[in-house]
């Protein structure tokens, strides 16, 4: 933060371009000190079309690893308007993934389908070059969570496979962590097709190996993706009946993230899985304990999400009511312009309508008088 933000010398002896270049290494580490880089240089009315894209991806992105749902909706909205289908096209597919990414949390498929449909559909552009194979993975990926999520998990599995594809031919660092989650999901969707020697091996190809990466993981990315490895494991186990083994691993899972923060995606399931376990060994206490776990944190979820979508309606409505505005208001500038335009064009007729009127008169006066 000092480096970019603390020394108002040092940014402007260095290009726009380059400072948002600094901040593109910022985004996977260090999140809100990217944000802070392009949400200052945002604010410059000078900024060309290329920086200014630039920030509001930065902005977007950011948001969406800070898990600040409503502030990418609103920059990634703000891309998409400033964003061509030509040279911004790259940007256009990543902000679409985005944003489509955004609307799954926020549990509106309908609408998350819409961002991804786009996403691909623009994927087929010449501008897109075969180098590109981490986009074209990146929306493969989110399609597949989307249709897993809608339990069409026959057309999330194809999809799954052509983002790993996608990743196993990308050059680029972030591949290795993206094909990393990419296994962990396609061994959910098999193992909820029962196809459980297929789900194993896919958690294995999911493992992380700090040694084999090109680049350091971000923070806690390694311990969160090995909890949810460990989590398919017990989901694995009580698919085969073995109720106790898998109790084990979901208390070995919720012991390791005590001093961590809480996570929906990963309690609901442990608290889920438990309940149902217990059922199974006809542990009736033990069983209604955990459903009812499972139910408050769903309950909880639930509340949050509707929040947000209420706060997106609100924003959504003071968007548009601007948008009217601006609206109506160029349409009373139309209004007042053609006024004075007709008005301008009337008086001439009307002008040219007197001077030939009093043209007839005077030639009606004179034939009287030659009369």
């Amino acid at each position: 933060m000092i480096l970019f933000l603390g020394h108002s010398t040092l940014i402007n002896a260095q290009t726009t371009e380059a400072v948002l270049k600094k901040a593109d290494k910022l985004m996977l580490m260090n999140p809100k000190q990217a944000y802070q880089i392009a949400e200052k240089y945002y604010k410059d009315n000078s900024l060309n079309h290329k920086d200014k894209l630039h920030c509001l991806f930065i902005l977007t992105n950011t948001s969406n690893l800070l898990q600040n749902r409503l502030e990418v909706i609103k920059y990634g909205n703000e891309t998409l308007k400033m964003a061509d289908n030509g040279d911004d096209v790259i940007t256009k597919i990543k902000i679409l993934g985005i944003l489509g990414n955004t609307y799954q949390f926020l549990k509106l498929n309908e609408k998350t389908r819409i961002y991804l449909d786009q996403a691909e559909l623009l994927l087929a552009s010449p501008k897109i070059k075969d180098s590109l194979s981490l986009v074209r993975g990146n929306i493969f990926y989110l399609k597949a969570m989307n249709y897993f999520y809608s339990l069409d998990s026959d057309i999330a599995l194809s999809y799954f496979n052509k983002a790993i594809n996608e990743y196993i031919d990308s050059k680029n660092p972030l591949a290795e962590i993206n094909i990393k989650i990419a296994y962990l999901n396609k061994a959910s969707c098999l193992i909820q097709q029962k196809r459980l020697n297929e789900a194993l091996e896919n958690l294995k190809l999911a493992s992380i190996n700090p040694k084999e990466s090109s680049q350091p993981y971000p923070p806690q990315f390694a311990e969160l993706q090995e909890a949810f490895i460990t989590l398919g494991n017990a989901k694995i186990l009580a698919a085969e009946g073995k109720y106790d083994l898998s109790n084990e691993l979901l208390f070995k899972i919720l012991n390791s993230r005590k001093n961590q923060s809480a996570r929906d995606d990963i309690e609901n399931d442990i608290y889920d899985l438990l309940s149902k376990n217990y059922l199974q060994l006809k542990d009736i206490e033990k069983h209604d304990y955990y459903e009812m776990l499972f139910r408050k944190q769903v309950a909880q979820s639930n509340i949050e999400t509707a929040k947000s979508v209420n706060q997106l309606i609100s924003q959504e409505k003071v968007e548009n009511d601007v948008e009217k505005d601006s609206i109506n208001q160029k349409y009373l500038l139309l209004i007042a312009l053609s006024s004075i335009f007709f008005g301008v064009i009337i008086s001439i007729l009307l002008f040219k309508t007197v001077k030939m009127q009093k043209k007839k008169l005077l030639l009606k006066k004179q034939v009287s008088e030659n009369i």
